[in-house]
């Protein structure tokens, strides 16, 4: 963890909303049950969606970077997104669903809505699924802040069916998370996962921040992570832009979100573009970049904008952000 050591969290602020914190969580139903099912057939927006195992996530006071999208959802529906509940898992209405997809869809997405790590229970029921998702030839793409750790057995299966784990990591996080989320990180690629950071981007006018960022993508550079970036938007009224740089650039969809667009497009590590621009066919075997780099292997980021593009103006097409709300029918 040398690459750390300077890392500062006295500014890992949970970055808050006033219209979200103003909200009381006693006046909202608890969330819905749903069965975990795959594919717009079943009900979800996209094909390469897999129910996740939660319904809800975190409460209002802890959602991710106060700028959360599905909690600010449902809580508009008038539920308590921090009531959650583990979804139904039966396995026949889970097979139905897996066959009913597009052949070529190979891949599917759990960590949509909520985040697996939530109980060691959710990862002891993921760990099966991916056993039956193997019997199809499909992934599971996780993404997680690896709130509690599978069992070692859960990761080796997990990694024996090819689950690639996302593990979402950011300047405004705490030290400590920051450490337990690369130490899972190198347990899972020393079982033979694909272990993938997921760097929440951002540009900070704050000294504190952007060092905190950059020591981040040196870590990943030197432990020879493949990486992906995701960069982050918040709303205007959020106080973490306050730690912002000026020259705001505004989300192509969002109109009232700050976002940068990606920063580290010349960092060769940072390989895999966020799930929404993966193609259905994705299939990615290299777990350390060293050895992608070998082989010369190239993967596009299918057009996600650079902090350059926004500067010069370049032509986004908005279609290329495929967002959805985030109900099941």
């Amino acid at each position: 963890m040398n690459h750390l050591l300077h890392f500062d969290d006295s500014r890992a602020i949970a970055f808050q909303r006033p219209s979200l914190k103003s909200i009381s969580e006693k006046d909202l139903a608890e969330m819905p049950v749903y069965d975990i099912l795959c594919g717009k057939s079943a009900g979800l927006p996209f094909d390469y969606l897999m129910t996740d195992v939660y319904s809800g996530c975190l409460p209002i006071k802890s959602i991710c970077y106060g700028n959360c999208s599905a909690a600010e959802y449902w809580i508009n529906k008038g539920f308590n997104f921090g009531m959650r509940h583990i979804n139904r898992f039966d396995e026949a209405k889970f097979r139905e669903s897996i066959v009913n997809l597009p052949s070529q869809q190979r891949w599917l997405r759990q960590g949509w809505v909520s985040d697996c790590s939530l109980s060691k229970k959710s990862w002891d029921l993921l760990g099966p699924a991916t056993d039956i998702l193997m019997e199809y030839n499909i992934r599971l793409v996780i993404i997680s802040k690896i709130f509690t750790k599978p069992s070692l057995e859960i990761m080796r299966q997990l990694a024996q069916n090819k689950a690639e784990i996302r593990v979402s990591i950011s300047a405004i996080d705490t030290k400590r998370e920051i450490e337990k989320r690369f130490e899972f990180l190198d347990a899972y690629r020393q079982v033979g996962g694909l272990a993938v950071p997921y760097l929440m981007s951002f540009r900070y006018a704050d000294a504190a921040l952007k060092n905190n960022q950059e020591l981040i993508v040196s870590k990943i550079i030197a432990d020879d992570y493949i990486a992906s970036e995701h960069p982050l938007r918040l709303s205007n009224d959020n106080a973490g832009l306050e730690s912002a740089e000026e020259d705001r650039h505004y989300h192509p969809k969002f109109a009232d979100q700050t976002w940068f667009g990606r920063l580290y497009n010349d960092a060769g590590n940072f390989v895999l573009p966020p799930p929404t621009f993966l193609p259905p066919e994705y299939d990615f075997n290299y777990i350390r970049y060293s050895d992608l780099a070998k082989a010369g292997a190239q993967f596009s980021f299918n057009n996600l904008p650079t902090y350059q593009d926004l500067i010069e103006k370049n032509l986004i097409h908005t279609n290329t952000f495929d967002h959805a709300n985030y109900d099941v029918k």
